[in-house]
């Protein structure tokens, strides 16, 4: 974060809840730390495992971040695909 110049508030690590992703713990811990609720979020991440499945889990919806144009397998379903996150601009308005 400091090579990035980034500053966040919070920050819930799977450290933190001692459970590592596609595990939902991390996302229901970040829920309720903020009182919302998993309509109210949306998740966006590049791994297929731990970010689209991890999230879905906890019934969050999840954009998808695909870079490199991977074929998409069938087991798996985002709510969004984008190539960037300009992308999620539109998204998110």
């Amino acid at each position: 974060m400091k090579h990035n110049g980034l500053s966040f508030q919070n920050i819930i690590t799977s450290e933190d809840v001692r459970s590592y992703k596609p595990r939902p713990e991390m996302f229901q811990r970040a829920l309720m730390e903020h009182g919302l609720n998993p309509a109210e979020v949306l998740h966006v991440g590049d791994s297929l495992i731990s970010d689209v499945s991890g999230a879905q889990q906890a019934g969050i919806k999840v954009a998808w971040i695909n870079r490199n144009h991977k074929p998409l397998p069938s087991n798996c379903s985002p709510d969004y695909i984008v190539k960037s996150l300009e992308e999620l601009l539109p998204i998110l308005a």
